[in-house]
């Protein structure tokens, strides 16, 4: 059956039959269908099959997608004349392909960004072993700005010039600079509480320099070493009892000292940096606890009595 006048009349349907009457009246026979399927011992042999119905309606449905797809191309291309069909085609083709293009510009600048990225690598990677070993870490953590007001602090070459300077001998002093706000008051101050979570993790100091609430939030994490154990005995650490700063830990209930307060230290003056408080502690992991301990205790020792 490839007629499409007898499509619409096996549907019961006159010729141009809209849409919706053609799909209302296919639901309608397939419902008979299955009713007379499910009648034992009654014969339909004047009732089309349901090949038969599905055919008609396949037939009737895909000359009504063609005429919608003429009148669009009609509608797109006609203004074009002549040279419409070969304004077709070329839209086919982009419409077919752009996705495919696009894909293979998005592989190939996924492919210049990781060539890129990984000579950047390289080439940090090559500078940095041209570099001395680190002979310590230092980290400020907390509500800390630079002179000019500023909290965001990506040049720490002053800072490290100045380590040097003050520990002539070492060669490298690394800084890290995190600014944390006390006060969550705004979405930046909410973006720079998450920044700063991501810089702990990854900058690992050996020595941090801490207001109190950090303070308090490193130390009692653990992430603190006690000042008054033996590794402190070890490098024959002192400072004054009313400079320490005790707490416990989650871990451990007695109280150790886990900060020693340095803000009263003349070496601070030198550092192009403006806070409230200065603890400085030691990181429990850190790679350099001796000259973690060696930094601290000059500074506790340039503290002026008051």
């Amino acid at each position: 059956m490839n007629d499409l006048k007898q499509a619409y009349e096996l549907l019961g349907l006159t010729e141009g039959a809209s849409r919706e009457e053609v799909e209302k009246r296919y639901f309608i026979l397939l419902r008979r269908d299955r009713s007379n399927k499910q009648r034992e011992g009654d014969e339909q042999d004047d009732f089309p099959s349901l090949e038969e119905i599905n055919r008609a309606y396949r037939l009737i449905v895909g000359h009504e997608d063609e005429k919608t797809m003429e009148k669009y191309n009609e509608a797109s291309y006609g203004k074009y004349k002549s040279m419409g069909p070969t304004f077709q085609k070329i839209d086919h083709f982009v419409s077919y392909y752009k996705f495919h293009v696009l894909g293979v510009i998005a592989v190939i600048a996924i492919l210049i960004y990781g060539i890129h990225a990984y000579d950047v690598h390289r080439k940090e990677k090559a500078e940095l072993a041209k570099l001395p070993p680190v002979n310590v870490s230092v980290s400020f953590f907390g509500e800390y700005f630079n002179v000019d007001g500023t909290f965001q602090n990506s040049d720490m070459k002053p800072f490290e010039t100045k380590f040097t300077s003050q520990f002539p001998q070492w060669k490298r002093v690394v800084t890290y600079f995190t600014f944390v706000p006390q006060e969550m008051t705004s979405q930046q101050d909410s973006a720079l509480m998450q920044k700063s979570i991501i810089d702990l993790m990854m900058n690992k100091a050996d020595v941090y320099i801490l207001d109190k609430p950090n303070f308090i939030k490193l130390a009692q994490d653990g992430s603190l070493l006690p000042l008054d154990g033996d590794a402190a005995s070890k490098m024959s650490f002192s400072y004054k009892p009313e400079s320490a700063f005790k707490t416990v830990t989650q871990d451990d209930p007695t109280l150790h000292v886990y900060g020693v307060d340095i803000g009263g230290s003349s070496l601070l003056k030198d550092l192009p940096v403006i806070g409230k408080e200065y603890i400085a502690a030691i990181r429990i992991n850190g790679e350099h606890h001796d000259n973690a301990f060696t930094f601290i205790q000059k500074y506790v020792n340039n503290v002026k009595t008051k």
